[in-house]
């Protein structure tokens, strides 16, 4: 497992503050947001959260981000929560979903405090893309923490066994274009998810045209893990950009 923590200048990585990730995340991309849940253009992980949850069920985003999922899941009849400590992003989600119509609930608050719901408000809790700015003490923290308010958890990070997103990610530190902070993939999180409580703990991995995208177009790399998974599309041998884990809550 890799853990690229460099920046090419030398100096190292660090996660990113609220006001950070809302140079990101914020209104600039409100007509790419409707556009794409008008247009149902749904990535790996948007498709993966469709799978695994169900019409009618209360399912919380922590860590929204531009709240793409979660809109596209409110269209397809979940009962939808976005929640980031992000002004910006809140308000891009907002403002999106009354574009759309969506009854989607947001909620401006911080992942590392005690969440401000009621014990089991949610069917499913999910974060995809937040836990791997933490090292792992804090991601079994957060895990134990944000266990009370839902009875299933699916986690999405970046896959450590993934070629084409290390190879992507070096590449893009080394221009000095790398731009989430740290960031730690992980192998797995079966035992993280264990340690905090969780039972009935499944994991796989998603997204491998995803993993190719972190390489530029003509990269030898990618021309050739494409070749390859084109002429060999099964097994993937796990070279899903995404790790995704499932748990239950215990209590």
């Amino acid at each position: 497992m890799w853990h690229i923590h460099m920046y090419a200048g030398g100096g190292t990585y660090r996660p990113l503050e609220a006001d950070e990730w809302g140079e990101i995340y914020n209104q600039e991309m409100l007509d790419r947001v409707i556009s794409d849940v008008q247009e149902r253009r749904r990535s790996s992980w948007s498709e993966e959260m469709l799978r695994l949850t169900k019409p009618g069920e209360r399912v919380l985003e922590i860590g929204c981000g531009s709240g793409t999922t979660t809109l596209h899941l409110a269209t397809e009849n979940r009962i939808c929560t976005a929640m980031d400590y992000s002004k910006e992003s809140i308000c891009l989600v907002q403002k999106a979903a009354k574009q759309l119509n969506l009854p989607v609930h947001t909620c401006l608050a911080d992942a590392r405090k005690d969440l401000p719901f009621e014990d089991q408000a949610f069917d499913v809790v999910f974060q995809a893309g937040l836990l791997e700015h933490f090292e792992r003490e804090e991601r079994v923290r957060l895990l134990q923490l944000w266990q009370r308010v839902g009875i299933r958890m699916v986690s999405l990070i970046p896959n450590a066994n993934s070629i084409a997103y290390h190879a992507g990610k070096f590449l893009q530190e080394e221009a000095g274009e790398w731009e989430y902070g740290m960031e730690l993939p992980q192998a797995t999180m079966k035992d993280e998810f264990i340690e905090a409580g969780y039972q009935n703990v499944e994991e796989h991995t998603i997204g491998l045209k995803d993993a190719f995208s972190f390489l530029p177009e003509h990269h030898y790399l990618r021309v050739a893990l494409e070749h390859w998974f084109t002429e060999h599309p099964e097994p993937d041998y796990g070279q899903g950009y995404l790790l995704c884990t499932v748990g239950e809550s215990r209590i």
